[in-house]
């Protein structure tokens, strides 16, 4: 039983919100921003494209953690499922747990002819070709029989390569033509790199994706859902300003939280904070921070620790350099070395629009908090 699934806090207003913003006509696209583990993907798929569904929308859902080398892969798949046939459940289950080995054109999709099969090893090669003209066409297909939304998951994949950039040109280009019946939400995790796709102005998608927001977080009423779900499933009572306590301490984010809960449910003799402990070292354990730690020299370890205490310090600020030099034991310190270290850490940390420095993994960040002196 999964109740992570089970257990899922529907969000319908927010749902309204972006869904109302794009039928206004005055965007045809938005995106959406927030660490792993926040919940967007869950309200993608159990909010929005229900809401969506009811307006008259195809939805269309593309993870591009699918195939990660291969970004248009992951959209070319989505857009043939949204095509196929929905007269069997069962086949379409079958075909989506079917590992991926070749990619196939449809014969013919809105009259044009695509034929033959795309090996996922040559996908690099081919990608400003078959890939794009596949992506294409079968976006046309689809717009021309109802109004489409595309969901596009983890779109900072987008901007890793320039394969990965030729798909984002292409995808583009039928946004742009579809205009009147197409709307598209992006998320990522990654506020850097989602920059890289939507903000800069070399971007492939420059200005496509709207601006950036933040995905908003769950707050009470959502620890306050779980524990009625939980007192539902168990007859035991969870206590909800500890149970809040928890969750703020993930950030916020229901997917470690949820994780502890399930544990609650299935061992009655485990506590809160004992499963809320086995959480947070399972993350640590997972996502190798320790491994990350050590791979830093000292200056990049104190300049972590500080930033994971302080937002908003000004690192190459003369305050900090002495504070610095106290802290490593080295008194020829300078600006330029500190400039140095945050340069090397800039897929750790990176400096926000509201002039403050935020982590890219705040899981790293709270287990930075947890060392001792």
């Amino acid at each position: 039983m999964n109740l992570i699934e089970i257990w899922h806090y529907h969000r319908p207003e927010l749902a309204k919100i972006y869904l109302d913003t794009l039928n206004a006509g005055l965007v045809t696209s938005t995106t959406i921003f927030a660490p792993r583990r926040a919940g967007k993907t869950s309200f993608l798929l159990k909010d929005l494209a229900p809401a969506a569904e009811t307006l008259g929308y195809t939805v269309v859902y593309i993870d591009l953690w699918q195939t990660k080398f291969s970004p248009g892969v992951s959209i070319v798949r989505a857009l043939e499922r949204a095509l196929e046939p929905k007269n069997s459940v069962e086949s379409l289950f079958a075909k989506l747990h079917t590992p991926i080995k070749k990619l196939k054109a449809k014969a013919e999709i809105a009259g044009t002819k695509l034929e033959g099969e795309l090996e996922l090893s040559d996908v690099g090669k081919k990608v400003p070709t078959e890939i794009a003209l596949q992506i294409d066409v079968l976006i046309d297909a689809l717009c021309k029989k109802k109004p489409v939304l595309l969901l596009i998951d983890e779109a900072q994949e987008l901007a890793k390569t320039k394969e990965h950039e030729a798909v984002a040109t292409a995808l583009r280009t039928s946004i742009t033509r579809n205009q009147n019946r197409l709307r598209v939400v992006f998320t990522g995790s990654s506020r850097t790199q989602l920059a890289h796709v939507f903000s800069n102005s070399n971007a492939p998608l420059y200005s496509t994706g709207s601006a950036i927001a933040d995905f908003p977080q769950l707050n009470r009423d959502f620890v306050v859902y779980i524990a009625e779900k939980f007192e539902q499933a168990t007859g035991r009572k969870l206590p909800i300003e500890l149970a809040f306590e928890a969750f703020v301490s993930f950030k916020q984010q229901p997917e470690p939280f949820l994780v502890g809960i399930v544990d609650m449910v299935l061992n009655p003799s485990v506590t809160l904070d004992d499963a809320m402990q086995a959480v947070s070292l399972k993350l640590a354990q997972t996502e190798n921070h320790e491994g990350a730690w050590s791979a830093l020299d000292a200056t990049q370890k104190a300049l972590v620790r500080m930033l994971a205490e302080d937002s908003s310090l000004k690192p190459f600020s003369k305050t900090v350099v002495l504070r610095l030099r106290t802290i490593i034991g080295v008194e020829s310190l300078e600006v330029t070395h500190v400039q140095r270290a945050m340069s090397k850490l800039a897929n750790i940390v990176f400096k926000s629009p509201r002039d403050t420095y935020e982590f890219e993994n705040e899981a790293f960040a709270q287990w930075v908090r947890t060392l001792a002196d």
